[in-house]
């Protein structure tokens, strides 16, 4: 028989903390004996069975009380997510409470209307407050989850734009996703993006408690470039779909709207392609039209040259015989005049009356300011080159 092991108090508590810990559940009862403290981060509340007047204990941080978005009283039936602990102090034992909801469709709907009245006297949801999602949106910030529809409609549907997508994957169902959505949202925060994109399918009041939270919803508005919502809900509108810059009812239409800018620029180049072409096409064809009318008008001219020129021809051959000869003979004397000239004007012609022709790399010098100390200089004489060196 093994001996068992002996464990202090302290260790022993350690020990049934770790292994309660393990043991988080969803419970279900009514709020009492709430204990509230200014100037301290926590409360202590109690929830009771209604049936059988069960209680326990329950310890949570206002913190996560704030996040949850519950408004506390006696008699408000919850749900809290949470999970047993002995507090080694004084041996007590609680639930440590890490999230709370509403219970009913009447009691999420009237917190529901409640919260949407006193956002919009906040103005969180003005048009004036809106932004403009960027018409060529390049870089582009994506939360949801990463099983489901939803991730696979949005990629199967975004065009190959050059998109860089930062996705962050995130609970979207019910009250435990706020947590989730909250990191995301810090995640992202802080990366150089062009917009935000959430998403998520339809589903009960129930399943879009997470996106009708204040905190959530202030941090939406906070965000720092405009956010695209695709939430789709049949009857009430999530808030957080109300403060977006933009909400579109499906994945699908979320991808299209990013899409549409780059679409349209790519139809607008095409389009002007096309009437350039057609511009430059008419063009071109006018202009040959007019060359070819311009072409014809001088075959005519031309013909009707030909024919006066034949009929003179034929009237008087020996005079156009003496006038080809006349003016051959003005052509040669004029060539035999103008060679004369350029032979009195060449410069080497006056060489031989003792001038010279200075060169520094082939480039006839006309100045000292020309040449520099140390230059190797072609001096041209009528018999000859030197070759001399500049000091």
């Amino acid at each position: 028989m093994n001996t068992p092991e002996i464990f202090s108090v302290s260790q022993y508590l350690d020990k049934v903390n770790f292994v309660l810990k393990g043991e988080r559940a969803k419970i279900i009862g009514e709020i009492s004996a709430i204990q509230m403290y200014d100037g301290r981060s926590y409360l202590y509340f109690s929830i009771r069975d209604k049936k059988d007047q069960s209680i326990a204990r329950c310890f949570m941080w206002k913190n996560d009380l704030k996040i949850s978005g519950v408004e506390l009283r006696d008699g408000l039936e919850v749900i809290v997510t949470a999970y047993p602990s002995v507090y080694k102090p004084n041996g007590g034992f609680s639930l440590q409470v890490e999230m709370m909801e509403m219970v009913g469709e009447g009691a999420l709907q009237l917190a529901y209307e409640e919260l949407k009245k006193k956002l919009t006297l906040k103005g969180l949801f003005d048009e004036s407050r809106k932004r403009e999602i960027p018409k060529f949106p390049h870089k582009i910030g994506l939360i949801t989850s990463k099983s489901g529809a939803v991730i696979n409609d949005f990629l199967s549907n975004i065009g190959k734009f050059g998109f860089e997508i930062s996705f962050v994957d995130s609970k979207v169902e019910g009250q435990d996703a706020i947590k989730d959505l909250l990191s995301a949202i810090k995640t992202l925060k802080n990366k150089n993006l062009d917009v935000l994109v959430i998403m998520r399918g339809g589903g009960s009041l129930e399943s879009f408690l997470a996106f009708n939270n204040e905190t959530l919803v202030r941090e939406v508005a906070d965000f720092p470039v405009p956010v695209l919502t695709g939430i789709g809900h049949d009857k009430d509108i999530p808030l957080i779909s109300l403060v977006s810059d933009k909400n579109v009812s499906t994945p699908t239409a979320v991808s299209n709207l990013l899409n549409s800018g780059w679409k349209e620029a790519i139809s607008d180049v095409s389009l002007y392609g096309e009437k350039i072409f057609s511009y430059f096409q008419s063009s071109i064809f006018d202009t040959f039209r007019l060359a070819e009318d311009t072409l014809l008008r001088e075959v005519d001219s031309i013909g009707s040259r030909i024919k006066i020129i034949s009929e003179g021809l034929s009237y008087d051959k020996k005079n156009l015989i003496v006038g080809f000869e006349n003016i051959q003979n003005s052509v040669s004397e004029f060539l035999r005049e103008s060679g004369k000239t350029i032979e009195l004007s060449s410069p080497e012609r006056q060489l031989a009356h003792g001038y010279s022709i200075i060169k520094n790399q082939g480039k006839i010098i006309k100045s000292v300011k020309n040449v520099k100390r140390g230059d190797e200089l072609d001096i041209m004489l009528s018999d000859g080159i030197i070759h001399s060196k500049s000091i």
